[in-house]
């Protein structure tokens, strides 16, 4: 795999930590005449949505200091859209409609209050994390899996739905049905065929599917491992926009998770399979090459958890991923 030059990882990351640090008054300020009086208020877009703050009157001191701000830092997120798009041209970056999930997601607070991205997605974020770019063929998806070990996911996001929330990315995200018609959605999808699916760890065998994330009028999959690989997550940065400020698995414990999937993934799921086993061996290759103690360390802790359930199917999946040319 081709290493990605120290001076782009720098520059990703510099970016990555304006992009965290950036303020909540980034807007365009927009003014209005009412029955001759002049009022202000701030115009977003997030996600495909616009959305506008009212501020006030365009003579109010508060109002006018406020606006200049919002001005100020509009400058800066024009700086910031300039260098990520130069960046998307050397790194992965992701599709329209994912950069607009995620960065309604963001928006909204669900990264800031716990939420991990997982899967694919979260896979795209590794190029500069790990330094090296990774193969195109592992990198493609139509789907964003949310993760979330709380199920009371709360803070800014109290009062919004998850449907509410993916609207402002495509409003025709819908819930999709489950086998229980009473049980609150745990997977949305858009018209286009946008799969958001969202999941929490496994507590014990009697947990319902999906358990429910009542603050969000949805629901969550539990699923065995999720506990262990959302541990310690990483901010990451998506090239999309502005940049997109979000929450992923350490790449060591995503390319365990991947070998230990890959095992358990049954034969009706043979490209699901074939692809963890890609994802893995790619991450694994840079892992080695940047910060090889970092992955003894997640095979050390995953051993750790158990034969059967961990050890065994790493075991296996690693001989298989020694065979992949």
């Amino acid at each position: 795999m081709k290493p990605i030059p120290l001076t782009l990882q720098t520059l990703y990351a510099d970016l990555a930590q304006q992009v965290a640090t950036a303020s909540a008054d980034e807007a365009t300020v927009v003014a209005k005449t009412e029955k001759g009086i002049r009022y202000l208020r701030l115009q977003r877009w997030i996600g495909g949505s616009r959305v506008f703050e009212h501020l006030g009157r365009a003579d109010d001191p508060v109002v006018m200091a406020r606006a200049e701000t919002a001005r100020r830092e509009m400058l800066r997120r024009d700086e910031r859209r300039k260098l990520v798009s130069a960046l998307s041209k050397m790194l992965t970056s992701p599709t329209a409609t994912l950069g607009k999930v995620l960065d309604a997601v963001a928006a909204a607070g669900l990264f800031r209050n716990g939420a991990v991205l997982v899967g694919t997605a979260a896979y795209q974020c590794y190029p500069p994390l790990v330094g090296h770019m990774l193969p195109s063929v592992t990198l493609m998806t139509q789907d964003a899996d949310l993760a979330t070990a709380d199920l009371a996911l709360a803070g800014d996001v109290v009062g919004r739905t998850l449907q509410t929330i993916l609207a402002q990315a495509d409003s025709s995200f819908a819930g999709v049905p489950g086998l229980d018609p009473r049980s609150p959605p745990s997977r949305f999808r858009s018209n286009n065929g946008f799969l958001v699916d969202l999941l929490t760890p496994q507590r014990r065998r009697t947990d319902t599917n999906p358990m429910p994330l009542k603050n969000l009028s949805a629901g969550a999959v539990p699923l065995q491992h999720l506990d262990w690989l959302m541990h310690e997550p990483v901010p990451a940065l998506v090239l999309h926009g502005a940049g997109v400020a979000v929450t992923v698995p350490q790449p060591a414990r995503f390319a365990v998770h991947k070998l230990i999937l890959a095992q358990k993934r049954p034969a009706t799921d043979r490209i699901k399979r074939t692809k963890d086993l890609l994802q893995a061996a790619s991450l694994i290759q840079a892992l080695e090459a940047q910060n090889p103690y970092e992955l003894e360390d997640a095979l050390a802790s995953a051993r750790a958890r158990g034969k059967s359930g961990w050890a065994e199917p790493l075991a296996r999946s690693l001989k298989e991923i020694a065979r992949i040319p």
